[in-house]
């Protein structure tokens, strides 16, 4: 799987500094508190038959 590892070799250099890993991890919280929007949204719509 060396395109695995390739993508491992990257976060590791990408992330390799406090500021960048703390940034990486806002961008991660924002986007799954948008899908934890989406879905209590898609949960909560009633179908439009009844």
């Amino acid at each position: 799987m060396p395109n695995f590892e390739d993508v491992i070799t990257i976060l590791d250099y990408t992330l390799n500094s406090g500021r960048r890993r703390h940034i990486t991890g806002g961008i991660l919280l924002s986007v799954s508190a948008l899908f934890a929007g989406l879905a209590l949204t898609a949960m909560t719509l009633k179908a439009e038959g009844t």
